[in-house]
């Protein structure tokens, strides 16, 4: 389940790099129509599935719209060359992602920044990075006063997640 997990983050993170927000409208318009005008339980929630993947884009795509002004404002500018640094943009990463509890969250916006040109190849992978890491964080969250089986779950992504997360695909510049 957890590498599942992990595959379903990436696919969600390429779908967002395909610029699918453009169809965004038209897949909550069709999902709705789906939901409402079937009789079939199965179909109606395939309708809402295609429905919520719309609402996700459209977030997505609201979500690039908001980060204009951020290309011309100094402080962010200045703020996202300092992640220059690999262990400040891990940091950002994982803070941002513990702070919104979504991987694929911290993923997407990372996208559209980069798409916009506001942040580097190098600082995007360690925002990336971060990410993967303070998906964690989530997960210890929400084993908390769980039977033992959720905490060995956790544990299980705990030591998987960091771990994928190695030096070896680093780029070649940080690795000292």
């Amino acid at each position: 389940m957890i590498i599942g997990a992990n595959v379903g983050t990436t696919v969600t993170a390429q779908i967002i790099a395909f610029q699918v927000t453009k169809y965004a409208l038209a897949m909550i318009a069709l999902g709705f129509l789906v939901e409402i005008a079937s009789r079939k339980e199965a179909t109606k929630q395939y309708g809402t599935a295609v429905m919520g993947l719309g609402l996700i884009f459209f977030g997505m795509d609201l979500m690039s719209m908001a980060t204009v002004p951020l290309r011309s404002w100094p402080l962010f500018i200045e703020a996202m060359q300092q992640v220059r640094n690999p262990a400040l943009g891990i940091l950002a990463g994982t803070l941002f992602t513990a702070l919104v509890q979504s991987s694929s969250a911290t993923t997407g916006v990372v996208i559209v920044l980069a798409g916009q040109g506001l942040i580097s190849l190098e600082a995007g992978i360690a925002l990336v990075f971060g990410a993967n890491v303070g998906t964690c964080i989530t997960a210890v969250l929400s084993a908390l006063g769980k039977p033992r089986e959720a905490m060995r779950a956790t544990t299980v992504h705990v030591l998987f997640n960091p771990s994928s997360t190695s030096t070896s695909r680093l780029p070649d510049t940080w690795k000292t």
